[in-house]
């Protein structure tokens, strides 16, 4: 597994908004920040290193990288459409992209609220929620993420045996 390097945040944001939208899809800030939080959950389980090198942050609304907050914070009521860079580029890898355009086709058609719900549900952001300096801690998110590809591979492999 090849370890991948991290990218600055703000330039996977707009990649992200960039990439919904020529699919017809709108991005506010409440849904880029759940976006980035579960690329970088994937980018932990699959490259077993962070996307991003800053902490992300357990808020209200759920996991929130404050330095794409600030960037959009213009924007900062959670519903507004959010505008992306067109001419900024990232320095992402082709496996990076590929990652990143899997969470999006997985997430992506889902509604802010929708993934602050589900991230909510989930014992990463809850922990994180919990503790003193509400930061989400990325090998308690690899390892949960990580559980449930392999249940979902444990029940894929059972049920194509039973037929």
């Amino acid at each position: 597994m090849k370890k991948e390097k991290t990218v600055d945040a703000i330039d996977v944001a707009n990649y992200v908004i960039r990439y919904l939208k020529k699919r017809g899809k709108s991005v506010n800030h409440l849904k880029l920040q759940k976006l980035l939080y579960y690329i970088e959950a994937w980018h932990l389980v699959f490259f077993d290193s962070p996307i991003f090198s800053e902490d992300i942050k357990a808020w209200r609304h759920g996991p929130v990288l404050e330095s794409v907050w600030h960037h959009f914070k213009k924007y900062s009521i959670l519903y507004n459409e959010l505008e992306a860079c067109e001419e900024c580029e990232s320095d992402l890898s082709d496996e990076q992209k590929d990652l990143i355009n899997d969470v999006l086709d997985e997430y992506g058609d889902k509604t802010g609220y929708y993934l602050e719900n589900l991230t909510h549900e989930e014992e990463p952001w809850q922990k994180a929620w919990a503790s003193a300096n509400k930061t989400l801690d990325k090998g308690l998110m690899k390892s949960y993420y990580g559980a449930r590809l392999d249940a979902k591979k444990t029940k894929t492999k059972t049920s194509v045996a039973t037929r």
